[in-house]
């Protein structure tokens, strides 16, 4: 068996039993334009073909095991699990602007292993496939629609390091922003990641309209190095070189995460050095307070008051460095920003070799 989505195999399936390609086009308009579920209920499709389907393909590998939502209902959390026993999370977020973002996972946790964030702590269990990347889209798709609703952004923000899963996240944005397929706009994907050179410049070449967000949170390797581990391998010189190829390349902006701990990366001297560090560059700063997760190496972490906050906010704009101060979302549901790490109702999913990293055993 295989996914519905994964289209070179079911092409190969239908040309292999006889079916001419306008069989497939069928297919694709009642998978992605009438989101259709239920192979019997494709009816322009002849009954041998939904036979044929049910008998070789699977609509999705991945099972609901909870949803959860915040008290505004803003914010609505899903864990799921993948046909091999294996949890992950999936959020999706509907802003008050109108437009909705799903923050989608590519890894069954994550093995960055920054101290300031819960997913983080977890580990890399494995990658997650293309199709499994397409799953949990069609997931929101379907949970929106029963709202009226539409999905509009997705941002490679859920449990992750995308660019150490390069090959399924392309394969995942092909299929999302093809015309006769999702058909989303590429401007309004986003991969977020902690800085790996060597895929910055894959993406670039693939990809020159999708947004990039750049795991910053400091603006010099001594601080950075204590809290993100990747900094051993790419230092922060390797990694701007490697931006400003890339701003050079796609002429667009890059996002700057910068997460807000107190006494750890907002020291007022911090202001001036990410000032210099930016000020010439095409950068956008997203300030991100920072959200107490469970189990971080780092859980005597603190937020930073929001009069310093906005002192580094005003600092920037004084030399013309563009930046926002995130609004944290889904806090009290576990679903912000460095808060993944697979909790129901204060209760860990995380397998036995998660927990153990997590805890620095």
């Amino acid at each position: 068996m295989f996914s519905i989505h994964d289209d070179i195999q079911v092409i190969d399936l239908l040309e292999k039993n006889g079916y001419k390609k306008f069989r497939y086009g069928q297919l694709e308009n009642a998978l992605y334009k009438n989101f259709l579920s239920d192979f019997e209920e494709m009816n322009t499709l002849p009954k041998e073909i939904r036979n044929l389907l049910t008998e070789n393909c699977f609509y999705t590998s991945l099972s609901i095991h909870s949803v959860t939502s915040d008290a505004e209902w803003q914010t609505t959390k899903f864990l799921l699990k993948t046909a091999d026993e294996k949890m992950i999370e999936m959020v999706i977020m509907r802003h008050r602007s109108g437009r909705n973002t799903l923050c989608v996972s590519c890894q069954v946790g994550c093995p960055m292993g920054c101290s300031f964030c819960a997913t983080g702590k977890l580990g890399l269990i494995r990658n997650l496939e293309f199709y499994e990347i397409i799953d949990q889209i069609m997931l929101a798709v379907h949970h929106l629609e029963k709202e009226d609703k539409k999905l509009r952004n997705v941002v490679f923000m859920g449990m992750w390091e995308p660019l150490l899963n390069y090959n399924n996240v392309k394969r995942a944005i092909e299929i999302m922003c093809h015309q006769k397929k999702l058909d989303l706009s590429s401007r309004r994907i986003t991969i977020s990641s902690c800085g790996v050179v060597p895929w910055i410049r894959k993406l670039a070449e693939d990809f020159p309209q999708v947004s990039l967000a750049i795991s910053l949170h400091a603006p010099n390797d001594t601080t950075r190095k204590k809290i993100m581990p990747v900094t051993e391998t790419y230092s922060l010189d390797t990694l701007m070189e490697a931006l400003d190829e890339y701003v050079k390349k796609t002429n667009k902006r890059v996002f700057y995460e910068y997460i807000m701990i107190a006494g750890v990366t907002d020291k007022l001297e911090y202001i001036d050095e990410l000032r210099k560090l930016l000020s010439w560059r095409l950068a956008h700063v997203n300030f991100i307070p920072y959200n107490p997760g469970e189990w971080t190496l780092g859980d005597h972490y603190q937020p930073t008051h929001a009069v310093i906050i906005k002192k580094f906010q005003e600092w920037l704009e004084q030399e013309k460095i563009p930046s926002t101060i995130r609004h944290t979302m889904g806090d009290d549901i576990d679903a912000a920003c460095g808060q993944l790490a697979l909790k129901e109702n204060g209760v860990s999913h995380a397998t036995e070799k998660g927990k153990s990293i997590s805890r620095g055993k």
